[in-house]
């Protein structure tokens, strides 16, 4: 269509994007890092907002006095991909680790204590059932890596499933793509003069995520009944054929805000 893929709707007045980020609340992200470029970021801020409120937070505050003082609010940022990435190294799993790049370096010039010690990633063409990643919540903070798993795949078999990973193993993934995302020769520590085949070229461009996430460190995976492909037809018609599809509605306005926030 003429709009992204991230906009196909999954519900009545919501879009497969506001749906992974209603799952980040779900996981007790702090802050949200949207990859998008300035094609279509102002739109995703028009239907997200600058900011949405954390789940757990709603729901300690539910039966307590004054319970709306107790929300606490997950700032949404818009980051465009690198110039420089454009058309070189800028595939699927590369918006992922960009995202957790442009975080963890501006919160590491806020301070080293705000440095981000855990990345989760969720994909807009994966929709899981929010209610089931909530029962997670606790698990998906500690420990290594933490995999979702679906009819015994993960992310590592290229699934746009979503999952959490450590500083190091997102060190790794970005070493798999920046080093394969060459146009010349290696010539040691000379100035490259001479280009490789067009066949070696920029070989990371055209990586999926399994080529990418395929290689991961170990950690917890996590079985989940609940997950649709949306990358395909037949993926999007089981979701909106099945009984999560039924009851998926746009959050309350408490919990996503439609439009720019005040």
């Amino acid at each position: 269509m003429e709009w992204d893929s991230c906009l196909m709707p999954v519900g009545p007045n919501y879009t497969a994007i506001e749906a992974a980020v209603y799952e980040c609340l779900h996981t007790g992200c702090t802050s949200i890092w949207i990859v998008a470029n300035d094609d279509i970021a102002p739109l995703l801020r028009q239907r997200l907002g600058e900011y949405a409120t954390d789940m757990e937070t709603i729901n300690r505050g539910t039966f307590a006095t004054y319970g709306r003082g107790k929300h606490r609010e997950v700032p949404i940022y818009y980051v465009p991909i690198h110039p420089r990435h454009r058309d070189k190294v800028d595939n699927y799993a590369w918006s992922a680790l960009w995202g957790c790049n442009v975080s963890y370096w501006i919160k590491t010039m806020f301070s080293r204590w705000s440095q981000p010690d855990r990345y989760y990633i969720s994909f807009p063409m994966g929709m899981m059932d929010p209610k089931e990643v909530y029962e997670h919540r606790v698990a998906l903070k500690k420990g290594d890596s933490y995999y979702f798993s679906h009819e015994g795949k993960t992310i590592k078999d290229g699934i746009p499933l979503s999952f959490a990973i450590t500083p190091e193993e997102w060190r790794r993934a970005k070493h798999v793509i920046t080093t394969n995302s060459s146009v010349w020769k290696p010539s040691g520590n000379e100035m490259p003069s001479e280009k490789l085949p067009v066949e070696e070229r920029l070989q990371s461009l055209k990586y999926d995520l399994q080529d990418v996430f395929g290689a991961a460190t170990d950690g917890t995976i996590q079985d989940i009944k609940s997950f649709y492909n949306l990358t395909t037809w037949s993926g999007y018609v089981k979701l909106v054929s099945s009984e999560l599809g039924s009851r998926t509605r746009r959050p309350v306005n408490t919990v996503m805000y439609r439009g720019k926030n005040k």
